[in-house]
């Protein structure tokens, strides 16, 4: 079992950081962090200040929330925070300590 920390930015569709889609900007940041599988999952229906964004056939929303995920050692989610907290202004961004499982290798 391996310490790590879990990183967790919240986004919507619509959000655009120094002109570019928020999702594009904030992956090519985490990438120049040195982070590796980081997941974006778009969301079916979100509610935060701005009210409640649904993906339901009657409102065909193009403001869907988007969640950015990655999982890495302290040092490099630190780093990647370090960096992203400039760029994204007032959105959510959270982390918390994990334990990750990894099967061993055989000849590990």
């Amino acid at each position: 079992m391996q310490d790590a920390l879990f990183l967790r930015i919240y986004l919507s569709e619509s959000d655009r950081l120094d002109g570019r889609p928020a999702m594009q900007a904030v992956l090519d940041l985490c990438r120049e962090a040195g982070l590796t599988g980081v997941s974006v999952t778009r969301g079916i229906e979100g509610m935060g200040l701005h009210g409640i964004h649904t993906s339901s056939f009657l409102s065909l929303s193009s403001d869907l929330p988007l969640i950015v995920e990655a999982i890495d050692s302290k040092s490099k989610i630190d780093h990647a925070v370090s960096m992203l907290r400039p760029l994204i202004g007032n959105r959510l961004l959270a982390t918390w300590p994990v334990s990750v499982l990894r099967k061993q290798e055989e000849n590990a």
